[in-house]
């Protein structure tokens, strides 16, 4: 009887220890993998705030701007409804925004004075909060961030919560032509969702957390001898997830509860690979709309950025370049023109040829574009916005590359981006037809487009055709 006694107690406190282990294992893993999801996800959406608050500072005239009266009717000045039509295109093509507005510095370090706030143009959101005008002051010493605007792009560290709901800011400097920075361009979105799924992920936390508890004493109790591979599997998989990789699946063979366990844990790295996923969505359609809100400044090649990132998707597709990442060079094509947004609506609707240094301005576009999605881009599609008119004989531009240091996707969108061009109508001439369009694409084989890419684009006509 002592014996056995002996034994039971020795069981016990080994599975105690167990249990204490596992718990600590799973509940400590689970923190830090809901942590840096957390931290992930709302870095993403500062990025892209950055990006957006960038790209509309490049739209204000900084000469008009300065010729608003800072008094209360100056809202009635050509100068400010002029500015101000432009900042509501951008709320209109960026629906997620609530407000954008311009400051520029006072005499007073920390008080800024208002040229312009998107409410006061009679939007919808500028009935959801009280009215700025021209020359009204703001105190926004206790916003680092948007004081930092001055000198580079920066976004709210973390949610402001104001009766008007939980709000995220990105500002960007609004530059003369000196280069100096006049003022600075902010713009808020409502972050309501993002706070709901911040709580919602911490709640699923915790039920995850007792969960597993739960099942580290079923299991401690049942199996205590048998239970150190499995969770060495889950640690493994936390710590995957953890450093970011939310593809990887923990794979336990077992009914019981750990299979349990890891089939919980599988979706929920399925559910975060999802969120993820969600947040990149969101990042291209809000880019999708910086395109369209190119293209509406150049009538001529409407829809041009749709056409040849179908078109490029399929010719990776007919290269072997497998689906997901055919989609993504698809996504980068559908961008590749996005460094336009800076340049004169005159230079890209001019009819005669392009002077000297009109053409300059205009070749500057594929360093611009990469710029502006330098935050959220990595650096194959980087690579694309920036090299999609280099030339396989070094002619292009803007660096000049030659055959291999050029990326096959870059050379996919190239070929996509001619052919678009050619069949399509423009400022300065009439389009050719698709045979002829053909004909140029074949002559420019070895010396402007790579062989291979063309002899793809070819089977993708013919197939359409």
């Amino acid at each position: 009887m002592k014996g056995k006694a002996l034994f039971y107690s020795f069981r016990t406190r080994v599975t105690l220890v167990l249990i204490l282990a596992m718990v600590t294992v799973t509940g400590l893993n689970n923190f830090f993998v809901y942590r840096f999801n957390l931290a992930s996800s709302f870095e993403q959406l500062r990025n892209s705030l950055i990006v957006i608050a960038k790209t509309a500072s490049l739209a204000v005239d900084t000469e008009t701007l300065q010729k608003i009266p800072l008094t209360q009717n100056g809202v009635q000045s050509s100068a400010y409804r002029e500015v101000a039509a432009k900042l509501d295109k951008v709320l209109e093509m960026n629906k997620p925004l609530q407000y954008i507005y311009v400051l520029a510095k006072t005499k007073t370090p920390g008080n800024l004075q208002f040229l312009i706030d998107t409410e006061t143009s009679g939007g919808e959101a500028g009935r959801k909060r009280g009215s700025a005008r021209p020359g009204d002051f703001y105190d926004a010493s206790r916003f680092p961030e948007m004081l930092e605007g001055f000198n580079a792009p920066s976004a709210d560290h973390e949610l402001q919560t104001d009766p008007w709901g939980v709000t995220l800011s990105g500002y960007a400097p609004v530059l003369g032509k000196d280069g100096k920075t006049v003022a600075i361009l902010g713009v808020d979105i409502l972050a309501d969702d993002i706070g709901r799924m911040q709580q919602e992920i911490k709640r699923r936390m915790v039920v995850v957390l007792l969960s597993g508890c739960l099942f580290c004493c079923l299991l401690g109790i049942l199996i205590a001898g048998s239970v150190s591979n499995p969770v060495r599997r889950l640690t493994e998989g936390t710590r995957q997830l953890a450093g970011g990789n939310l593809d990887y699946r923990v794979k336990v063979r077992s009914r019981d509860e750990i299979g349990e366990l890891a089939d919980s844990f599988n979706k929920m790295a399925a559910s975060l690979s999802e969120s993820r996923q969600r947040l990149q969505n969101y990042f291209f359609k809000v880019t999708q709309s910086l395109v369209r809100a190119l293209e509406a400044k150049d009538p001529y090649t409407r829809g041009h950025s749709e056409r040849v990132a179908d078109l490029a998707r399929k010719i990776a597709l007919e290269l072997g370049v497998g689906p997901q990442k055919a989609e993504l060079i698809g996504c980068a094509a559908e961008l590749h023109d996005i460094g336009k947004l800076v340049i004169h609506e005159t230079i890209l609707n001019k009819k005669e040829k392009l002077d000297p240094g009109e053409w300059e301005i205009l070749k500057e576009h594929p360093v611009t574009g990469e710029k502006i999605l330098k935050p959220v881009l990595d650096e194959d599609l980087l690579h694309v916005i920036r090299s999609h008119h280099e030339r396989v004989d070094g002619k292009g531009y803007p660096d000049g590359l030659r055959d291999e240091a050029i990326n096959m996707p870059s050379q996919i969108v190239s070929v996509a981006d001619a052919y678009d061009a050619m069949t399509s109508l423009r400022s300065y001439r009439e389009p050719l037809t698709p045979g002829n369009a053909v004909s140029e694409i074949e002559r420019a084989s070895g010396t402007q487009f790579r062989p291979e890419v063309v002899r793809a684009f070819l089977k993708v006509i013919g197939r359409a055709a």
